[in-house]
């Protein structure tokens, strides 16, 4: 039984990781919205057969990532601009509420916490190393929704994030951008430290509505990046003010 299971197994777990190549690649921008894919490219370059690489295509598919067209062939999906509306939606109803409650409960570790993280995360936007960028990011995030003493909640901001996540990879590529996002979360922190709690749920607000800008500026020279809804306007001088 246990050799008739193995084939099975291996290509179960196949498929998982080029699920997970080809999604790391599609999220982090190194796979363009409407670049080609090819199966035998990605089986070679993974080593495995076609078979697990159709099975993580469909999953992808089903995700919104890859555009699938018979008798075409497979692309990277758009972004859907309906869906990072509808995540950053969920994140503001969230975090807004979450950043106020860390800042009625931070204590002297927090505090050290959250600066040690800025002083990481300056280094790192100082090298302009936007992918090393947007790991500490979320690690921040994470942590004020921790100290509002609700952790699981943002495994359900991490579930939905995919179509939001392929728009910070892609602005934060720009330098000035970056800059722009590591000050915005000095603010944040700020006033989380300073237990301002409607300081730092307006903060967290006008941080968080950013990402329209972001699409904005990226659509000007990429329109075909993007698919749905219209853009809603953006106040550029509130999302870069100091």
């Amino acid at each position: 039984m246990a050799a008739a299971l193995a084939l099975p197994e291996r290509r179960r777990g196949s498929a998982g990781m080029v699920y997970a190549w080809l999604r790391d690649e599609i999220l982090a921008g190194r796979l363009r919205p409407g670049q080609a894919l090819s199966e035998n490219e990605v089986a070679q370059r993974l080593s495995v057969s076609r078979t697990p690489v159709r099975e993580a295509i469909i999953r992808l598919e089903g995700e919104g990532l890859l555009a699938v067209r018979p008798q075409v062939g497979t692309s990277v999906a758009p972004i859907d601009v309906d869906a990072v509306a509808d995540v950053q939606f969920l994140r503001e109803s969230i975090e807004c509420r979450t950043v106020a409650l860390a800042a009625q409960r931070v204590t002297p570790a927090d505090v050290r916490d959250l600066r040690a993280q800025l002083k990481e995360q300056a280094r790192v936007a100082a090298r302009g190393d936007h992918a090393a960028f947007v790991p500490l990011d979320d690690r921040m995030h994470q942590k004020l929704v921790a100290m509002a003493g609700r952790p699981r909640v943002w495994h359900a901001i991490e579930d939905a994030k995919a179509q939001l996540d392929r728009v910070r990879f892609l602005s934060l590529e720009d330098p000035a951008w970056l800059a722009t996002i590591h000050r915005q979360h000095e603010d944040i922190v700020g006033r989380v430290i300073a237990g301002d709690a409607d300081g730092a749920s307006a903060a967290m607000s006008q941080h968080l509505r950013a990402v329209f800008a972001s699409i904005a500026t990226i659509a000007q020279q990429s329109p075909e990046y993007f698919r749905g809804a219209p853009v809603p306007p953006v106040d550029r001088a509130a999302v870069n003010e100091p």
